[in-house]
C-alpha cells in the first residue's frame, strides 16, 4: 500500500502507537510505503515427558564430566493454548534518488496485542501495541557500487539461506526450521546449580569445591540472527546472476576479556527457476556453551569466562517451476572455547540439514511440508578426556495447508512435531522430550 505524498505528519503514526509524541517532518522521498504481514493463530502445544532418570546422558547435557550422574531432569512443561501472533508486523519504508545514489529507510514494529500485562500496566501504564522492533535501518546505495545498510536487520547468512518459509507464516512460528537447522539441542540446559551454594574466595576464583553455585548465563547458539548495530553491504548483481554480501557487527562495549562481535559473508546465484548460495557466519566471544560470569565447579566441563569462536557454514538451494517450490539447506555448526584447564570444554561440531516444499493447487490452495534434522555431533575436552554426544540432536517435521481468498488474504492450518533425542531439548521440550503443535490462523498481507 503506497501513499504518494511529499510530507506526512508523524503524529498520524502516533495514533497507531508507533511514536508517543506528534511531530512534523518531511518523509524521505516521494513515496511512503506502509506495509505489513499479520498472521495470528490459535495454537495448541503439547509436551511429552523427557528421558528417564538415570539415562546415560552426554557431557553436553549439563556440562557433567561423567554421563549418567544426574539425579533429576527438568520436568516437561504443561500443555498450553494461546493466540500466537509470532512475527506479525507493520512497517514503513521510503527512499529518494539523487542521480545514481539512493537513500532509504525501513522500520518494522512487531505487533503484540496479547502481550502479558506487566507492572507498568497494572499501575496505570499503557500496554504497547508494538512491543518489539523487527527491522530498523537506513540504506545508502549506488547503482554500480551496491548498497550499504546500517541498523537492525537479518545478517547476510540468514538472508541468503533457508529460502522457502512455510506459507509465509513460519517466521518465529513452530514450523520454522531455524531451531534445528541453525541451532543445537544443549542451548537451554547449560545451567548446573548445586544443592548448597557457597561463594568462592578471592584466592580460588576459578575452581570451587563441591556444593558451590555453578550457573551459566549462556550466550546464543543460533545462527538465525537478526541483530542491531549492524553494518551490511550487498554488491550489485554481476556475472549472470551472482551477488555477494557482507555483515559486520562490532562490540561497542568490548573489554580486555571480551569482544563479542559478529561477521558474515555470503554469495548467491539466481537463474530462472534455480537458486544457490553459500554463507558463513562467525560469532566471537558469545560463550555459547559455558556462558558468562560462570563460577566454575570442579565436576563440570564448563569454562570460566573463556574466549570463544562459533562458526556456521551453509549451502542453500532452491527451485521453482509453476506451482512447485523446493528448497534445501546443509550446514555445519562449530562451537569452540579457549579452555585452560584439563577436562574442560574445547569444541562441539555438528551437521544439520532441512528440505522444504510448497505446491499450489489451483489459485486457492497451497500445501506445504518441511523436515529438519540435526546430528548428535562430536565434542572435545582439553587434554583428550572422553567427551560424549550420545543422545544429542533432534528433528522437526511440519505440514501445512492454506486456502487463499486472494493473493493477500488466506486461512491456514499447520502441524509441527519437534523430536528431541535423549539428551537434547528443542522447542522448550524437556530433555529427550517431544513438542507437538497445532495451529489455525489467518494471513493478511498489505
Amino acid at each position: 500500500m503506497s501513499f504518494k505524498i511529499r510530507a506526512i505528519t508523524l503524529g498520524c503514526i502516533a495514533a497507531v502507537g508507533m511514536v508517543t509524541a506528534a511531530q512534523s517532518a518531511e518523509v524521505l522521498g516521494s513515496t511512503l510505503e506502509v506495509y505489513g504481514t499479520l498472521y495470528p493463530e490459535l495454537n495448541r502445544t503439547t509436551y511429552t515427558s523427557g528421558s528417564a532418570v538415570g539415562t546415560a546422558l552426554s557431557n553436553m547435557t549439563k556440562g557433567l564430566v561423567t554421563p549418567g550422574t544426574q539425579t533429576t531432569l527438568p520436568a516437561a512443561p504443561t500443555a498450553k493454548d494461546q493466540t500466537n501472533w509470532s512475527q506479525s508486523y507493520i512497517g514503513v519504508k521510503g527512499q529518494k534518488g539523487f542521480g545514481d545514489v539512493t537513500v532509504g529507510y525501513d522500520f518494522q514494529g512487531v505487533l503484540t496485542p496479547n502481550k502479558t500485562l506487566d507492572s507498568s500496566i497494572a499501575t496505570g501504564g499503557q500496554q504497547p501495541l508494538f512491543g518489539d522492533t523487527r527491522d530498523a535501518f537506513i540504506s545508502l546505495g549506488h547503482k554500480d557500487l551496491g548498497v550499504m545498510q546500517f541498523g537492525q536487520m537479518d545478517t547476510i547468512y540468514k538472508e541468503y539461506g533457508d529460502r522457502l518459509r512455510m506459507m509465509g507464516v513460519s517466521s518465529s512460528n513452530f514450523t520454522s526450521t531455524s531451531g534445528v537447522l541453525s541451532g543445537v539441542g544443549w542451548k537451554s540446559i547449560t545451567k548446573d546449580v548445586a544443592a548448597t551454594p557457597v561463594s568462592c574466595t578471592a584466592a580460588t576464583p576459578t575452581v570451587c569445591t563441591a556444593g558451590t553455585l555453578a550457573t551459566s548465563a549462556a550466550g546464543t547458539t543460533s545462527f538465525n540472527t537478526r541483530i542491531g548495530g549492524q553494518i551490511r553491504y550487498e554488491t550489485p548483481v554481476f556475472f549472470n546472476g551472482f551477488q555477494a554480501g557482507l555483515t559486520y557487527r562490532p562490540d561497542t562495549a568490548k573489554t580486555a576479556d571480551r569482544n563479542q562481535s559478529l561477521s558474515a559473508l555470503a554469495l548467491r546465484w539466481t537463474s530462472g527457476d534455480y537458486y544457490a548460495s553459500a554463507q558463513k557466519e562467525i560469532h566471537t566471544d558469545y560463550r555459547a556453551f559455558s556462558g558468562t560470569d560462570y563460577v566454575e565447579k570442579s565436576t563440570t566441563i564448563l569454562n570460566r569466562n573463556p574466549h570463544s569462536k562459533d562458526t556456521a557454514t551453509r549451502m542453500s538451494f532452491g527451485y521453482k517451476s509453476g506451482p512447485l517450490q523446493l528448497a534445501a539447506d546443509f550446514a555445519t555448526l562449530n562451537y569452540t572455547e579457549s579452555a585452560v584447564t584439563t577436562g574442560k570444554f574445547q569444541s562441539y561440531k555438528t551437521n544439520t540439514w532441512q528440505v522444504s516444499a510448497d505446491y499450489a493447487i489451483g489459485s486457492q490452495w497451497n500445501v506445504a511440508a518441511n523436515y529438519a534434522s540435526g546430528a548428535a555431533g562430536t565434542c572435545a575436552l582439553l587434554g583428550g578426556a572422553a567427551c560424549s554426544t550420545t543422545g544429542q540432536g533432534g528433528t522437526l517435521t511440519s505440514l501445512g495447508a492454506k486456502y487463499n481468498y486472494d493473493k493477500n488474504i488466506g486461512l491456514f492450518a499447520m502441524y509441527g512435531l519437534n523430536h528431541s533425542n535423549d539428551s537434547a531439548t528443542f522447542a522448550s521440550s524437556a530433555v529427550g522430550g517431544k513438542t507437538t503443535n497445532l495451529g489455525l490462523g489467518v494471513l493478511i498481507k498489505f
